[in-house]
């Protein structure tokens, strides 16, 4: 891992209520009603400013709310580390299990282990694993990718290793572990990308 520059907590918290926007039917259901859920490439610019602009609004304790209703260990694993914008290997990381319906198998060990698996079954005319979430959403997440690498509230957020023990139990403990932004990593990792640019977590010494 390669840690940058040091950011507040709260730019975390905004990018997972901002990328949640885009991902969580349970969130769109409760904070963002008039959302369009599965924007086109021609609006997904448009939807990220408008949606960036309702975000930034937000006060923290207010984006604590709707972090907590999404999954309360997560807001307690972000106010337990010290937050930086770095670079992660695909190799170091892992995502959460069985993420986005993959296998368990595959999400073992790291995202590129993963990214790999997914890869060859995309490459094939008539893969079983074709009705999976992620086989479906990692390829259109590609088309956004030159988009989504400039927004930094689009960026992966990585905890350390095992801070979130339910997230990769019984799986190979990693460096770190993937919080958010799953899909996103295996799409940049499959179109090319060896390195990631992440909010990375910090445990406090």
């Amino acid at each position: 891992m390669e840690l940058i520059k040091k950011v507040k907590r709260i730019e975390v918290k905004r990018c997972f209520v901002f990328s949640q926007r885009f991902t969580s039917k349970k969130m769109r259901k409760a904070e963002v009603k008039n959302y369009i859920t599965k924007p086109t490439k021609e609006t997904f610019s448009r939807n990220l400013t408008a949606n960036k602009k309702e975000v930034l609004k937000l006060k923290e304790v207010k984006l604590d709310k709707i972090i907590f209703a999404e999954y309360p260990k997560r807001l307690k694993a972000y106010d337990s580390v010290e937050w930086y914008i770095g670079y992660v290997d695909a190799d170091e990381i892992g995502l959460w299990k069985e993420a986005g319906g993959l296998p368990k198998s595959w999400t073992r060990g790291s995202l590129k282990g993963s990214a790999d698996k997914l890869s060859n079954e995309i490459r094939k005319n008539n893969s079983k694993y074709s009705r999976i979430r992620a086989y479906k959403v990692v390829p259109e997440i590609i088309e956004f990718k030159s988009i989504i690498k400039k927004e930094k509230y689009l960026l992966p957020i990585v905890l350390p290793g095992g801070t979130n023990a339910s997230c990769r139990r019984n799986m190979l403990r990693m460096e770190g572990d993937i919080d958010d932004g799953c899909m996103r990593s295996l799409a940049f990792v499959i179109s090319g990308d060896r390195k990631i640019k992440a909010y990375i977590g910090v445990k406090v010494e």
